[in-house]
């Protein structure tokens, strides 16, 4: 039997706004998104909104060190092409810099008079006696 009692399922908008605003800021991160306290992806008006309380709850003549990283971090997610440059770089960092090292060029270049001085002072190209290649055979 159905019961007459019907309860109404929560709106799954109204659980991601509760949660956007439960979320602690985490001034260790360095995630602009838990520095902010603020889920990623969130909208222009809601990184906003949260600076400015942020700055309220940490204001830079008596908080400075924490100011400081809120500010970096809003100014990671200020405008849209600084926003989509942060979300590509959390998503995959950039490999570290190494600068190309260039292989040393050989020098192949080649005269063919210096294969034949080559041959002619360790070879036997002029030798016009060849007794010194034979000896005395003993019985």
């Amino acid at each position: 039997m159905i019961s007459d009692s019907h309860t109404p399922l929560p709106d799954p908008g109204q659980e991601r706004k509760q949660s956007a605003r439960d979320r602690q800021p985490d001034l260790t991160s360095s995630d602009p998104y838990a520095v902010l306290g603020l889920p990623p992806r969130a909208p222009a008006r809601d990184v906003r909104r949260k600076y400015y309380e942020l700055v309220r709850q940490y204001p830079p003549e008596t908080h400075a060190d924490e100011f400081k990283q809120v500010r970096a971090a809003y100014e990671k997610l200020q405008t849209e092409d600084a926003k989509a440059e942060t979300d590509l770089f959390l998503f995959q960092p950039p490999p570290p810099w190494k600068p190309r090292k260039r292989p040393k060029k050989l020098d192949l270049a080649f005269d063919p008079q210096d294969i034949w001085l080559l041959l002619h002072n360790h070879g036997d190209l002029e030798v016009t006696d060849f007794s010194a290649d034979y000896r005395q055979v003993k019985i």
